[in-house]
C-alpha cells in the first residue's frame, strides 16, 4: 500500500480443500491469483488434494492462504506453513483457531467487554437439548464459516431440526438470541478499519447462498453515504471491530460481522480471519470504497505475510 519495494516475488495461492466451502475458496483463490499477477507477482496456484494435502513449488517465497472453512481458517494450515518455514497471509495459528471457534471467540469478546448476543453452548456430549432460550434464536455450528448450517428458530417446535442441521457440520452448537435490525460487516486491513458495509439480503437471511450466489438479490451499501444518520453507529462499530480484532490476537486482515438493533446498538456476531475475495465479497468492496483497487489489496495482504 505504501509503494515500497516488495518483499516477495514468487508466491503461492492455496485454494480448494475438503471443507464445505471448497467452492468459495476456489473462487477466492482464482481472483486473488489474478490480482497478484496484475500486481506483478509470479504466482503458483496450489489446489489442495484429498485430505487437504498440498505441496509448495520450488522457489515460492510466501503463501497467500485463500482457504475458507475447516483446515484453512482454524489454524491447521497455518501450523503446517510455519513448520515449513514459509511466511503466510492472515492470522497465526492461535488467533485462527479462536476466530473460527464461536465458543472461544465469544469468550474472548466477553472478556474484552465487547457486546455480543446472549447465548449458550450445546456441547457435543449432549445428545439432545431442550430449548432453554426464548425464541427467536439463531442456531449455528460452533466451528464453521459463511453461515453454513445456520437456522433462525421462531418457534420451539423448530429447534430440534435446527440443532440437527447445525450438527451436520459440527457436533458443538452455539445458540444465540436473534437480534432484529440491520446487518453490517466491518473489514480491517493492516490495522486500518475500512468502511462498514450494510448487507440486505432480499431472502431475509444472509446465508451461504445469499453471500455467494445471490444473483443480485443481496444489496451492499455503505452507511457512511447516509450522511449524519449513521455517523454514531459507524464510529462505534469501527472502534468495536478493532477491539474484536485485537481480542483474538488477529493480524493483517479480518472482517467483523455485526447486527445493529432498532435502537442503533451494535452486537458482534463473529470475526472472519480469512475474508472472502470473490466478486461479491465485502472486503474488496470496502477497500474499493477507500480507493484501494483489488490488485493493490491483494498485494498489501501478501506483503504482510509472516511465518508463525
Amino acid at each position: 500500500m505504501n509503494g515500497n519495494k516488495r518483499k516477495f516475488d514468487h508466491v503461492a495461492v492455496l485454494m480448494g480443500g475438503d471443507s464445505s466451502e471448497c467452492e468459495i475458496s476456489m473462487m477466492s483463490g482464482k481472483a486473488v491469483s489474478d490480482g497478484l499477477e496484475e500486481a506483478g507477482y509470479t504466482v503458483s496456484r496450489v489446489v489442495l488434494g484429498n485430505g487437504n494435502s498440498f505441496s509448495i513449488p520450488d522457489g515460492v517465497q510466501a503463501v497467500f492462504v485463500a482457504l475458507h472453512g475447516a483446515f484453512g481458517e482454524d489454524g491447521q494450515v497455518q501450523k503446517k506453513l510455519r513448520e515449513m518455514g514459509l511466511p503466510y497471509t492472515g492470522s497465526g495459528e492461535k488467533a485462527s483457531q479462536i476466530g473460527f471457534d464461536k465458543v472461544l471467540s465469544r469468550r474472548e469478546f466477553a472478556r474484552a467487554g465487547i457486546r455480543i448476543p446472549k447465548g449458550m453452548h450445546i456441547d457435543q456430549a449432549v445428545a439432545d437439548s431442550p430449548m432453554k432460550m426464548r425464541p427467536p434464536v439463531v442456531v449455528k455450528p460452533a466451528r464453521q464459516g459463511s453461515s453454513v448450517g445456520i437456522s433462525v428458530v421462531h418457534d420451539e417446535s423448530e429447534f430440534a431440526k435446527a440443532l440437527s442441521n447445525a450438527r451436520e457440520f459440527c457436533p458443538d452448537v452455539v445458540v444465540e438470541q436473534y437480534i432484529p435490525g440491520r446487518e453490517w460487516s466491518v473489514p480491517i486491513l493492516l490495522k486500518e478499519v475500512l468502511p462498514p458495509v450494510e448487507i440486505t439480503p432480499k431472502t431475509g437471511l444472509y446465508d451461504w447462498k445469499a453471500k455467494y450466489f445471490s444473483g443480485g438479490t443481496t444489496s451492499y451499501t455503505f452507511p457512511e453515504d447516509n450522511h449524519q444518520a449513521d455517523l454514531r453507529i459507524i464510529s462505534e462499530v469501527s472502534e468495536t471491530a478493532m477491539r474484536a480484532f485485537n481480542a483474538i490476537g488477529a493480524r493483517s486482515v479480518a472482517r467483523v460481522d455485526f447486527r445493529i438493533d432498532p435502537s442503533g446498538t451494535p452486537y458482534v456476531l463473529e470475526i472472519n480471519t480469512i475474508p472472502g475475495c470473490t466478486k461479491t465479497s465485502i472486503l474488496p468492496k470496502s477497500a474499493a470504497k477507500r480507493g484501494i483497487p483489488f490488485s493493490r489489496l491483494c498485494a498489501a495482504i501478501m506483503e504482510d505475510a509472516e511465518c508463525g
